[in-house]
């Protein structure tokens, strides 16, 4: 899905496989436990949560939904530098009826916006060189007002087969039957992240296991 010659059509199966995967690996579960506390600990305010390089949205969606279950005041909002991606996340959004703010974003390349107390990425740092992702990583705990969350694939050999398996079960798209190993073998094991996020200066950031194959970063500007 990086190629920028890829045809619309093909990123929007592409999308809606990748959808499907995170709604069977529920990458929203532990995502989610950190932004309910968050928002339950700043209540009354509203918590404010951005989501870098959103795809197709269905994080930030089923986390609205979630919010609004919960009846935890959070706003939603997400950015993604792809056109395609944004206008398929836009209509998602409308029809899952839930209030989400989606704009244009190179994360790499542009300003990271201030004002968000939660700043969160998904299945993203994996498509980064080292130096991209401790440039991010630095540029986001210098925006976010509390928190950081990163959620991403864990690099094995039993993940690698997990995720081949998954991606022909769940998605007809052969950019995802494609791009899902190859995305494992791009990502990293717990110990190279931590690595990076001490080069970001992220020095009590906490990495843990999230079944099925992957990891989640987190970190605290409070503490």
């Amino acid at each position: 899905m990086d190629d920028p010659l890829l045809p619309a059509t093909d990123h929007q199966m592409a999308l809606a496989g990748l959808a499907r995967l995170n709604r069977w690996s529920r990458g929203d579960a532990g995502l989610w436990r950190r932004i309910q506390a968050e928002a339950r600990s700043i209540a009354p305010r509203t918590l404010r949560v951005l989501d870098i390089a959103t795809g197709s949205g269905d994080l930030p969606i089923r986390l609205c939904q979630r919010a609004s279950l919960s009846q935890l005041p959070i706003h939603f909002s997400a950015c993604d530098l792809n056109p395609t991606a944004l206008e398929v996340a836009g209509q998602a959004a409308e029809k899952a009826n839930v209030s989400i703010e989606f704009f244009q974003l190179d994360a790499v390349a542009d300003p990271i916006p201030a004002g968000f107390d939660v700043i969160m990425v998904s299945l993203f740092l994996h498509h980064l060189s080292d130096d991209q992702i401790v440039n991010l990583l630095t540029k986001l705990s210098q925006a976010t007002q509390r928190m950081i969350l990163v959620n991403d694939l864990a690099r094995s050999r039993w993940n690698y087969h997990l995720v081949w398996l998954a991606g022909r079960i769940l998605s007809r798209s052969p950019v995802v039957h494609f791009d899902g190993p190859v995305s494992v073998q791009a990502a990293f094991t717990k110990a190279e992240l931590m690595e990076l996020a001490t080069k970001a200066g992220l020095t009590n950031a906490e990495v843990y296991s999230q079944f099925p194959a992957r990891w989640q970063l987190t970190w605290s500007k409070c503490q």
